[in-house]
């Protein structure tokens, strides 16, 4: 008996010391210490993997995901950057960028939704289709996936742009929408008639031939030190596994989060994000090691049009 106290008395020592916050007994626990290197990050689906860190002072969350792009240079000030990965992986191999890629976070939150326009309610040759982001990741994704059935497709500059088509053109005339969480949601409540059609993920993934989409991933730069980047990716697993285990880790972690910097920096309210997170991961949420997704990542880049990448892009640890 005096062994086994003994154990419970160093495992509650060992969980005060690691500063991590149990939020349910049994469940997986996010972490209260704050992250010790420089991270910077676009709004919205990319930055819920920091969700217990969004008032620290080295965790930078911008609007412009351009904005966050430009720090992928050999003179940039921070340690951690989350970016579109083939924009990373470009930065790299185009630009010489100081940078390794060391985990992706998130894998596509992408949905078309079909309008009740189609009088056959199937996607095919000559439908009408809103896209956005023609030369990025949701357009390319989008013809990788239904390129070959020769749609009429008209490309707006963001999802942003697309919603406010769909709210706003009162002669909107067109068969399918493609859009991103949780602005889906926004829309199925506010357009009765409009339904998902296609999970974009899981038609990415039947095509590929069950490689995964890599949307947007960790670079570390080469210099900063190694123990605390280490650190730093440690924590952010952790911290997305237990969203995943326990979504309520989200409402319980940004608790002292106002609402409305809550929206600013992850582009809904709690509510809507754990609802989201409840129903198979709609925002595409997780951490893989790059090195281990390899084969993923070089599909996902191929449709942009870029060639495989080399061992030597990928962090080690």
């Amino acid at each position: 008996m005096r062994n086994f106290k003994n154990l419970f008395l160093l495992i509650g020592i060992f969980g005060l010391a690691s500063g991590v916050s149990s939020c349910s007994e049994g469940s997986k626990t996010f972490t209260t210490n704050e992250i010790k290197v420089k991270v910077a990050t676009p709004s919205k689906a990319p930055a819920v993997a920091l969700f217990a860190h969004l008032k620290e002072g080295n965790v930078e969350i911008n609007s412009a995901a351009n904005n966050v792009i430009a720090y992928l240079t050999t003179a940039s000030d921070k340690d951690m950057v989350i970016a579109p990965t083939n924009a990373g992986i470009s930065a790299i191999v185009q630009r010489n960028a100081e940078f390794k890629i060391a985990a992706t976070v998130t894998f596509g939150n992408f949905y078309l939704l079909k309008t009740g326009k189609d009088s056959d309610n199937k996607l095919s040759e000559g439908d009408k289709v809103l896209a956005f982001q023609e030369t990025n990741v949701a357009g390319r994704l989008f013809k990788y996936v239904y390129g070959d059935l020769n749609l009429n497709t008209t490309y707006l500059a963001d999802v942003t742009a697309v919603k406010n088509e769909i709210l706003t053109n009162t002669n909107f005339d067109y068969d399918y929408v493609l859009l991103a969480q949780p602005d889906v949601n926004e829309i199925l409540r506010s357009q009765t008639a409009y339904s998902v059609y296609a999970n974009v993920q899981t038609d990415f993934k039947a095509k590929s031939g069950g490689k995964e989409i890599t949307q947007a991933s960790i670079f570390v730069k080469n210099t900063s030190n190694k123990d605390d980047v280490v650190e730093t990716l440690n924590t952010i697993k952790n911290d997305v596994d237990a969203l995943l285990d326990n979504t309520s880790n989200l409402i319980e972690a940004t608790k002292d989060v106002e609402n409305e910097v809550f929206a600013s920096k992850l582009g809904s309210t709690k509510e809507e994000l754990k609802s989201l997170l409840d129903d198979n991961n709609q925002l595409g949420i997780g951490f893989k090691k790059a090195k281990d997704n390899k084969a993923s990542i070089d599909e996902f880049i191929s449709t942009f049009g870029m060639g495989k990448t080399s061992e030597e892009i990928y962090f080690n640890y």
